[in-house]
């Protein structure tokens, strides 16, 4: 006797594949986070005024961030259903650090100011747009 699935045809055939840019995605928030461990140490070395400030921010912030972020698309290269969770987790708490500081470090300098608007905004609107990008239902249909 033959057992008919209950899913249609192309819904079968659309689980088998992972949501288009999933790998992708994964793949550069794993080399994205990685390099963010140097570049933490960079900008402590070479910016001197805001020296204490990158210290206490980048100990207590950033770098927990990006270790929820390896974290994060570890698990989503290996296909677990907590890696979404875990990356939704990350990309928030990438915007709750990245805004108040673009906002702050755009009011308190004046030098630097449009590129520092430029660089900030690109990184508010990737960061929602990839969180967007992970919060959707077909990856979490996908990994379950």
């Amino acid at each position: 006797m033959v057992t008919r699935s209950p899913l249609p045809l192309d819904l079968q055939l659309a689980m088998l594949q992972p949501p288009r840019g999933y790998l992708t995605l994964s793949w550069l928030g794993l080399v994205a986070n990685a390099l963010l461990l140097p570049f933490i140490l960079l900008v402590i070395l070479r910016d001197p005024t805001w020296r204490t400030v990158h210290i206490v921010l980048g100990s207590s912030a950033v770098l927990p961030t990006a270790v929820v972020g390896l974290v994060a698309t570890t698990g989503l290269l290996k296909w677990r259903a907590w890696g979404q969770i875990v990356a939704i987790v990350a990309l928030s708490m990438s915007l709750a650090v990245g805004l108040p500081y673009g906002i702050v470090r755009l009011a308190v300098f004046s030098e630097g100011r449009a590129l520092t608007a430029v660089i900030a905004g690109l990184v508010w609107t990737v960061n929602a747009a990839v969180l967007v990008y992970w919060c959707r239902p077909c990856i979490r249909r996908y990994l379950t």
